[in-house]
């Protein structure tokens, strides 16, 4: 496919022999925690996700990946890029209307489009804010001792969360309304409906699910994804909680941060990630009670969700 705009911009979907060119328009983006390269591939196998490139004249000067879900409902936007000496001329901006007009004539049921930014830069005018997020990342040495470092005194045991369980339980109308009121589950930062139709698409985002040990008659009051995620430069580990009582979140926490040591062999950047309302206590337990070092990416401590019309 290929089409045209003002200013001899073009666009075509990426294919497997762009990868150098991808790599190259995206060096130094994120400050070495760009994702991209290592999961360019993969993202050209998906059938609901396509990635835009945008060409000046025969220069890749801009990227836009759009991934379909919600039962081809929501347009999420994703891994935006646009080559750093062009910025700041209108080029992101076309390249999101050809984005949105590339989805619309190819997913016919698209109602809305989803995005996450670092920062609170989005107008407000044309688009809602659904949630804020609060985001907190630590450096995590090699040499932390999972057993000794890493220990709790609350009671609560949290275990793996089986595919069937988290489809029959953690799905269903009374969980699903108690943990996710915005009718939003974040996992590694991608927004979806916490719908059983999307569970494959959120496995394909997260390694691992989470929930805490309770009797067979007793409903989960706490759910957790965990993501092992490699950067240009770094390790990461991402844990996005879903619970309202802190002791349950420190207890998420501490799990996840033991499965992430197990895991990782090596040093490597812990992202905790939860509802703004609990990143005090997120921070509390990881700097008073663990005494661990706040990484300084990202600078932005929020992580916001918008959603607009694709209309508009």
């Amino acid at each position: 496919m290929n089409a045209s705009t003002p200013g001899r911009l073009t666009f075509r979907l990426a294919q497997s022999g762009d990868f150098d060119a991808v790599v190259k328009l995206s060096e130094g983006i994120y400050d070495g925690h760009d994702y991209l390269p290592f999961i360019f591939h993969k993202w050209l196998q998906r059938d609901n996700l396509d990635v835009l490139l945008a060409y000046f004249d025969e220069k890749l000067v801009g990227l836009q990946a759009c991934f379909v879900v919600d039962e081809g409902r929501t347009l999420i936007r994703r891994a935006e890029r646009i080559l750093a000496e062009l910025r700041g001329q209108g080029l992101a901006r076309q390249l999101r209307e050809f984005a949105r007009k590339y989805v619309s004539e190819h997913y016919s049921n698209v109602q809305r489009e989803r995005f996450t930014i670092l920062s609170d830069l989005a107008s407000s005018v044309d688009q809602t804010k659904l949630l804020d997020i609060g985001i907190l990342s630590y450096d995590i040495q090699k040499k932390l001792s999972c057993g000794a470092a890493i220990s709790t005194t609350n009671a609560i045991e949290i275990e793996m969360c089986s595919k069937e369980y988290f489809s029959s339980v953690i799905l269903s109308s009374p969980v699903r309304e108690q943990l996710f009121p915005a009718n939003v589950i974040v996992v590694n930062l991608c927004p979806f409906e916490p719908l059983r139709s999307n569970i494959d698409h959120m496995l394909q985002e997260s390694d691992e699910f989470f929930v805490e040990k309770c009797a067979d008659d007793a409903l989960p009051r706490s759910f957790s994804s965990g993501t092992f995620s490699l950067r240009v430069k770094f390790l990461e580990w991402h844990a996005t909680y879903y619970a309202k009582d802190p002791v349950l979140l420190e207890a998420h926490l501490l799990h996840q941060l033991k499965r992430a040591c197990e895991v990782i062999n090596g040093d490597f950047i812990f992202l905790s990630v939860q509802d703004e309302s609990l990143t005090l206590s997120a921070r509390k337990v990881m700097e008073e009670n663990l005494q661990l070092k706040e990484n300084d990416w990202p600078s932005e401590q929020t992580v916001n969700l918008y959603e607009r019309s694709v209309s508009m």
